[in-house]
């Protein structure tokens, strides 16, 4: 009897591990849903981006929807991913922290508590990976559309124009009105406040002396576009320069002074780019010749212009570089933001006039003549560059979507239909 009741209490127990045991497979395993070329996609993998996207709904979830969204997001994923493999694109770990540091910074934190947050989260694998698709995805684009897409001169200029109406600039304007009377005593209070604006700020007058309705502003009338302004005072704005007062003029009003505190403009602050003006031999890195035989030809090389030969003659004769040697050596210009770092470095502490280097770069060793030093005005420049960007990256969306369907035409995608 014992023995029976033994014998079935084992029973029982191996039974309650099975079920245990059978319950947690039960969990673990995973059904799939969809194919998509030698990939799947589980219904695990979809519950999962359908609660991302349900996370970002401001309106009521159709579910139907976001199922169809979240199954052509992975799609999409999958099709890539595999289309990189084939065309051996690969994102290694120095390009990801180097973009994980770029997120850091431009979220002014550090890079050590990106990745904490993103571990306590549970999300900084997501966040791999979610880089690791951004980049691949770039990188396909500029091989297969970036390439094929041709912008001009007159697009960029029709949308900085475009850019100008949609958000013009703006202008903060501090007014002072003088109210004409018959009496004359407009002139004398005229000439009272001409006085103090030599001395006393603007607003400060403004708001003692003058008739205008923004006298107890301090005369600001605030940020106006010239749109906004009568055209007699579009005239004087125009003309003036920032924290400029203008020439007292007259309207049917009364006489006005006006000063042009601020601008904001569509083309926002000024840039200023670091550009230097240089002359370069190079002694290319090569399999035959060691590093320290480069370094010494160099010194050679400078050396004998330090005994009267010419900079350009030696780059003509030594350098290695097939573009510039032709030009005895001379780069021109050029902006600070396109050389390589070592060259930044060395330059940033250089003299003007003077022979730099030897210095080790990842092309060779270099020899530079440094012959002068700016900062150049690159607003203008920046404002094309960003539209030509735009431009692009609109164009690009555009092809995208084709190149994108006529490759998942081309690849074998099965919806299983009972899930």
């Amino acid at each position: 009897m014992q023995k029976n009741i033994k014998f079935t209490l084992f029973v029982i127990l191996i039974s309650a591990i099975w079920v245990a045991y059978a319950q947690n497979e039960y969990e673990e395993l995973d059904s799939i849903i969809a194919i998509v070329e030698k990939d799947v996609i589980t219904k695990k993998e979809l519950q999962i981006a359908i609660s991302e996207l349900e996370k970002n709904e401001n309106k009521p979830v159709n579910n139907l929807r976001i199922k169809k969204i979240a199954l052509d997001q992975i799609i999409e994923r999958k099709i890539i991913n595999q289309y990189a493999e084939q065309q051996s694109i690969k994102i290694n770990s120095d390009v990801l922290e180097k973009t994980l540091k770029n997120i850091a910074l431009n979220n002014n934190i550090s890079l050590e508590d990106l990745k904490k947050n993103a571990q306590q989260d549970g999300s900084l694998n997501k966040l791999y990976n979610e880089i690791r698709f951004q980049l691949t995805l770039r990188r396909i684009k500029e091989r297969a559309i970036y390439s094929q897409i041709n912008i001009s001169d007159y697009e960029i200029n029709k949308f900085l124009e475009k850019e100008k109406v949609k958000n013009p600039d703006q202008y903060n304007i501090l007014h002072i009105l003088i109210k004409i009377n018959s009496n004359n005593s407009s002139q004398e209070k005229l000439k009272k406040i001409q006085e103090l604006l030599k001395t006393d700020p603007f607003s400060q007058v403004a708001k003692i002396h003058s008739d205008g309705p923004f006298a107890e502003k301090g005369g600001n009338m605030g940020w106006l576009s010239l749109s906004d302004l009568p055209d007699l005072f579009v005239e004087k704005i125009t003309a003036l320069k920032e924290n400029e007062i203008s020439s007292p003029f007259e309207s049917k009003n009364g006489l006005h002074i006006i000063k042009l505190n601020n601008i904001k403009s569509v083309a926002g602050e000024k840039i200023f780019s670091t550009q230097y003006n240089i002359n370069q031999i190079i002694l290319k890195n090569n399999q035959i010749i060691p590093q320290d035989e480069l370094f010494k030809k160099l010194e050679s090389i400078k050396n004998q212009i330090s005994g009267g030969l010419s900079f350009g003659d030696a780059a003509a004769q030594y350098s290695e570089d097939s573009t510039s040697s032709l030009k005895n050596g001379s780069l021109g210009w050029v902006d600070r933001n396109n050389l390589l770092p070592e060259f930044q470095v060395e330059l940033d502490k250089g003299k003007l006039n003077t022979i730099i280097g030897p210095f080790k770069t990842a092309t060779g060793w270099i020899l530079v003549e440094l012959l002068g030093k700016r900062e150049k005005d690159i607003t203008e420049d920046s404002r094309k560059l960003s539209a030509r960007l735009q431009i692009l990256n609109f164009k690009a969306e555009i092809k995208y979507k084709d190149w994108y369907d006529a490759l998942k035409q081309q690849s074998n995608i099965e919806i299983l239909t009972n899930n």
